[in-house]
């Protein structure tokens, strides 16, 4: 699948944490009340760390386009640019990750993912890509353990079920795999339709797709098509 679904934009882009929290998404009413008792310093930050937001965010906004059109090594640029805009704006490194993803950049992948732990490390749903990418580097320790640490943070993903599972046949964990692929069909049949989310990077929506896992398939979280 030669573009970025517009799944990919559901939650993780923008992923909603508390290390997301910005200017532009929440303060708009606050900025009132901080720029009465702020000083002249203060406030020139504060407004400084607005424009930069916006500025990641309109960065992020022409990566994704570039990346609807099938040009990964773009809109990656255009991802690193809203990182240098803004540091802490993690849906960029989200989105970068997924444009790795799709150039079979699994080292940088990883190192998006790295960040995305250290500024949220109980996202779940990023310790299933990370092993996912991991995996295609051989490290299938280090995916199983990714895998495990997803299931263990409690997000009841059938694809981090379903993905272990293909890690453990890798491994010659027949028992567990064969575990993990009842788990993963279960909770499959018993999740609920995600709604659909905006298509671009600015929309505010903590949903997320996730497609029916298999053994022996590649990872689908969030859109992703393999």
């Amino acid at each position: 699948m030669n573009r970025f679904s517009s799944a990919v934009l559901i939650g993780i882009v923008l992923c909603t944490s508390g290390n997301d929290r910005s200017f532009a998404a929440e303060n708009g009413d606050a900025n009132e009340n901080v720029a009465s008792t702020a000083t002249p310093e203060e406030a020139a930050i504060q407004a400084a760390a607005y424009k930069a937001r916006l500025a990641a965010r309109a960065a992020a906004d022409e990566g994704y386009f570039l990346g609807r059109r099938g040009d990964f090594p773009a809109a990656r640029k255009k991802f690193s640019q809203a990182i240098e805009l803004d540091p802490r704006f993690s849906p960029a490194y989200r989105l970068r990750a997924d444009a790795c993803l799709k150039m079979s950049d699994w080292a940088g992948a990883i190192a998006d993912f790295n960040t995305l732990i250290r500024l949220d490390p109980n996202y779940a749903e990023i310790f299933n890509e990370r092993g996912f990418a991991r995996r295609q580097l051989g490290d299938l320790q280090g995916a199983r353990e990714d895998f495990d640490h997803c299931i263990t943070l409690g997000a009841d993903l059938p694809l981090a079920y379903g993905n272990r599972a293909e890690v453990e046949l890798m491994l010659g964990d027949n028992n567990a795999a064969a575990a993990d692929v009842a788990q993963a069909q279960l909770l499959a049949t018993t999740m609920p339709d995600s709604p659909p989310g905006r298509s671009t990077p600015s929309a505010r929506e903590n949903q997320t797709h996730h497609k029916t896992p298999r053994t022996g398939t590649s990872n689908n979280a969030k859109g992703i098509a393999r």
